[in-house]
């Protein structure tokens, strides 16, 4: 059947982009790792001999054995790639700042920390905004916007995560709540029901670079565990967990701006369909949330 056969191509392209390959390179380590160890991490003569025996010894076997190793290779890359996706889902929480109960406390000092730093830069734009009369000049209007960037590069709103990604998505929803007397999480669902599917694509495809670059970070996690036998492991760990961070920071950005966006530009069509009219207040933000949350 035509839908089945593109199903599965569509599977077959899903897990080689984002198993096989990372896990065949976590493979090829593993047994680098295995073959050099700590003592002889680039012996290259080692290194050869070590493959050329294995080969050796694989020809040997009969087609039967050779089939089963060959088997129970794939069987554990994609175990490896598996387990990975399982992490990201952690590794996401914990770059939103969603940390379990055991790690409360490292959180609010990092959190506390983090508001105080966005309070100094809050009250530095406060004092330009009130010494600097108005109109103003072009120098005294990019010194209030630079002291502003510092501010926003912070935090978007006063910060109350202890990470930089979770700060971006919670300052979305403080904004929200503060211009239009919205809760986000409690009006989000029936918002997404009204907008244009073009806006709900691109608010999928930001998740989906947000879960795809916590997936590349997380690949740092087995390869780090390597470096227990292999300590050159560490250095490879070190590409996917820079590169993943950095695509997240970008990827969690985007994502909170077009949720931000989404309310400011169709909040309006969704307080017309629940019948509180189309001009907007606080007021009405207000009224949405309580009626979203249904008492709760």
């Amino acid at each position: 059947m035509p839908v089945l056969g593109d199903l599965g191509r569509q599977l077959a392209q899903r897990w080689a982009g984002r198993l096989a390959l990372p896990g065949l390179l976590l493979a090829a380590t593993a047994l680098t790792g295995a073959a050099l160890g700590q003592r002889h991490p680039f012996d290259s003569a080692r290194l050869v001999h070590a493959v050329a025996h294995c080969a050796a010894s694989f020809g040997a076997r009969p087609p039967s054995v050779q089939l089963l190793f060959a088997g129970a290779l794939l069987l554990a890359v994609a175990a490896a790639g598996v387990a990975v996706e399982a992490a990201a889902g952690l590794m996401l929480r914990l770059w939103l700042g969603s940390w379990p109960r055991a790690l409360r406390g490292p959180a609010a000092v990092l959190a506390a920390r983090r508001e105080v730093r966005w309070e100094t830069a809050q009250r530095r734009v406060a004092e330009l905004q009130a010494t600097l009369p108005t109109p103003r000049e072009p120098a005294e209007a990019r010194a209030i916007d630079e002291a502003a960037e510092v501010r926003e590069a912070i935090a978007p709103a006063r910060p109350s995560r202890p990470t930089w990604m979770g700060d971006r998505v919670a300052g979305a929803d403080a904004r929200v709540l503060h211009q239009y007397g919205l809760d986000l999480a409690a009006v989000w669902p029936r918002l997404w029901l009204v907008l244009p599917q073009e806006v709900r694509d691109e608010i999928t495809a930001a998740r989906r670079r947000v879960e795809a670059a916590t997936q590349l970070a997380t690949w740092a996690l087995p390869f780090a565990a390597i470096a227990a036998v292999w300590w050159p492991a560490a250095l490879i760990a070190t590409v996917p967990a820079l590169s993943g961070w950095r695509r997240g920071r970008a990827a969690v950005a985007t994502y909170a701006l077009l949720l931000e966006s989404a309310v400011d530009v169709h909040a309006g069509d969704l307080a017309a369909k629940m019948a509180e009219g189309e001009e907007w207040t606080t007021e009405t933000g207000s009224a949405l949330t309580r009626r979203m949350k249904k008492g709760s």
